[in-house]
């Protein structure tokens, strides 16, 4: 039995050959930088008015009167360099004659005369933003990371039209069970509904990968073996619910031996979850999970995802918020790590009603988990805990 701190380190220690692509940039999002980007250019690429107003050879803070010479808009170009006693009328963004040193803004000038302006009130500071201030060409912009808007903004703004990003790693997810039918089907007497399967085929593609449905098996060696043997072919980590634990029908370690898979880890000190089997074939790996369906949550939400991140050259880090608990968190064991179902609620965190890991119905409510340690049976309300956001 592992740890399942020692688990996910594990997890992370894995370095897997990244496969690369290149994507056009409003394809990017979402997708995962595959390596670090340096600016190919000064930014901005020329000294520019930080806003309207008047560029002039002066220092910040001259007043008195200026003969305007030009006028010049953001995406022109100066007519030639300003001299003494001259000023030119610049836009926010648009380039500087040679010679300015500073801009008075618009609202602190007056006109004067034809073709004359004055300064009416002193400036502090040049409002120039002069070329490679906020970027020096050859700088790196970005290291790989999972790219948001902002990020792409940032690229746009250095010229790249395509990025070279981790390709989507292939997720096959297969389901066991006897008792298993499919959302639609009538049930017959002891048999419920597979839940797993669409759950962790969501909860692949909401990671980043390319997820596909392996279907629903009976608990027998053979049937799991050909299913397992066909994601494991075609797939860079196949997901399996049910049979991992030391049941008559749990042939998940059995097969996965004669598949020559290796196994990593069998049996977490964690709850729910404790039978979760991990291994590896070549650059392939295998997640085995309990069948119970909270159980398969939380240990994709824990496991999965941190390896789909290693598949893609990155490290997951999840969300959380420090918090205070609304009322007290107990159990009556204390020989695993826990993980509850939680609701924020303002600056504070609520457990919810929680039976097992096979109350499905209370994730619904749920938007973060709030865990005890090993030997921890009662956290009291009022206590900061760290909630891992959902």
């Amino acid at each position: 039995m592992i740890h399942p701190d020692d688990a996910l380190a594990l997890i992370e220690r894995l370095e897997p050959a990244l496969s690369v692509e290149t994507v056009p940039l409003a394809a990017a999002l979402g997708r995962v930088l595959a390596r670090s980007l340096a600016s190919p250019v000064d930014q901005p690429p020329f000294d520019k008015s930080a806003m309207d107003g008047f560029a002039h050879r002066l220092p910040p803070g001259t007043e008195g009167e200026f003969r305007v010479v030009g006028s010049i808009a953001a995406g022109g170009l100066p007519a030639g360099p300003i001299g003494d006693g001259e000023c030119a009328r610049v836009m926010t963004g648009a380039p500087l004659p040679d010679g300015t040193v500073s801009v008075q803004r618009i609202e602190w000038t007056e006109e004067c005369g034809p073709g004359l302006v004055r300064f009416t009130r002193p400036e502090k500071i040049d409002n120039v933003i002069r070329r490679g201030e906020n970027v020096r060409a050859g700088d790196i912009i970005m290291t790989p990371r999972r790219l948001r808007a902002q990020d792409l903004g940032i690229l746009a703004a250095a010229g790249y039209a395509e990025l070279p990003v981790a390709r989507s790693p292939r997720v096959g997810v297969v389901s066991t069970g006897d008792e298993l039918a499919s959302p639609g089907e009538r049930l017959a007497p002891g048999a419920i509904y597979d839940s797993n399967g669409p759950q962790l085929v969501a909860m692949a593609l909401a990671a980043g990968a390319r997820a596909s449905f392996y279907g629903r098996h009976p608990d027998s060696e053979a049937a799991l073996e050909r299913a397992a043997a066909k994601a494991l072919a075609e797939c860079d980590l196949v997901v399996l619910s049910g049979g991992v634990s030391m049941g008559d029908y749990d042939y998940v370690p059995a097969v996965m031996a004669r598949l020559g898979v290796e196994r990593l880890f069998h049996g977490v000190l964690m709850k729910p979850g404790k039978p979760t089997w991990f291994g590896r074939k070549g650059g392939r790996f295998v997640l085995g999970l309990p069948g119970n369906p909270v159980s398969t949550f939380v240990n994709f939400e824990f496991f999965g995802k941190a390896l789909l991140a290693r598949l893609q050259g990155v490290r997951y880090r999840p969300e959380t918020l420090r918090l205070t608990l609304a009322i007290d968190l107990s159990r009556k064991t204390a020989d695993r790590v826990e993980w509850f179902p939680c609701r924020r609620e303002g600056t504070e965190v609520r457990t919810l009603p929680y039976s097992g890991s096979s109350m499905l119905q209370a994730l619904e409510n749920a938007d973060c988990m709030v865990r005890l340690e090993i030997d921890e049976k009662l956290r009291p309300a009022g206590s900061q805990v760290d909630a891992r956001l959902l």
